[in-house]
């Protein structure tokens, strides 16, 4: 049997998962924080560092790993594998990282954008049936990625659905529907930033300030969509990301307002729904992000 390493860095976490050569999950590792260590080279040491260890603990014969993916926030130059100005991953910016885990692992590396990694592996795991299937992370910032008959979409110049980063009615697109939009609207509510899980808390427990904050979010959610329905028109969004947990607490004001701007989405019957994968989607699609790099060689 071969063998795929795939490693997952958001904008506060990394982990790393070992995958067959046909994508069965053999391995995630726990998460470590981005916070625990003061410097960019750290960072790389420590993720290097998890990666041996999971290789190790595993028993794995190194000669049989075929290649490591890296699903990383955008934007990115995946072809060149080089981490760009992304303002989720700033310790990391404009860092050549597949040419520098390749030296540190002697092991092909590949990387791609995270939400582009997570569209491909819910598209593989769940929605190998449609044609157009689009994902979205919620967390640090906003991440999309698109499917079209079972291949990523990434543009012309692989930079495709970086729309979190578009111009909006209230700044940059992500500030409203990331996690820290919830950490200032507590502020306010509250006098003193809360975690979203907290906020969960209060809203589940009838609070009126966490609804009012966790409606907005949903309505500002579903007008961001909205604008993706109407351009791209898919039959399958999955939401993933950390926020995408409290996906029951603004799924209806999220649809709501869908409604009233994407007429695609009542018409045909669009498939809105919470990943049930979430980070392990991603881990899928670094895989086979790996797979098809190597295949094309």
């Amino acid at each position: 049997m071969k063998y795929i390493i795939s490693i997952d860095i958001g904008g506060t976490t990394f982990n790393t998962g070992i995958f067959s050569e046909s994508f069965n999950q053999i391995f995630i590792s726990s998460k470590d924080k981005i916070r625990y260590y003061k410097s960019k080279n750290q960072v790389v040491e420590a993720i290097i560092k998890q990666v041996n260890e999971s290789i190790d603990s595993n028993n794995l014969d190194r000669n049989k790993i075929i290649g490591v993916g890296i699903a990383a926030p955008g934007p990115l130059d995946s072809k060149k594998g080089i981490i760009l100005n992304t303002p989720n991953l700033k310790i990391f910016q404009n860092y050549d990282i597949a040419s520098d885990f390749t030296k540190r692992l002697n092991i092909d590396t590949f990387i791609e954008n995270d939400a582009n990694l997570f569209s491909l592996g819910e598209w593989y795991s769940q929605y190998r049936k449609n044609n157009v299937v689009i994902g979205v992370t919620l967390g640090t910032g906003l991440g999309f990625g698109l499917v079209i008959n079972g291949q990523l979409f990434t543009g012309g110049n692989g930079l495709a659905m970086e729309y979190g980063l578009s111009p909006f009615k209230w700044g940059v697109c992500e500030k409203n529907v990331c996690i820290n939009y919830i950490r200032s609207q507590s502020k306010i509510a509250y006098g003193e930033e809360l975690s979203p899980i907290k906020v969960e808390e209060y809203f589940k427990k009838g609070d009126k300030r966490a609804i009012n904050i966790y409606e907005n979010y949903g309505i500002n959610l579903g007008l961001v969509l909205s604008h993706v329905i109407n351009m791209i028109d898919p039959q399958v969004i999955t939401i993933g990301g950390g926020l995408s947990k409290a996906f029951n607490i603004f799924e209806k004001k999220m649809k709501s307002e869908i409604a009233l701007h994407a007429p695609s989405f009542k018409l045909n019957n669009i498939i809105i729904s919470q990943s049930k994968l979430r980070e392990r989607s991603t881990m899928l699609g670094a895989s086979i992000m790996v797979k098809q790099a190597l295949n094309c060689k």
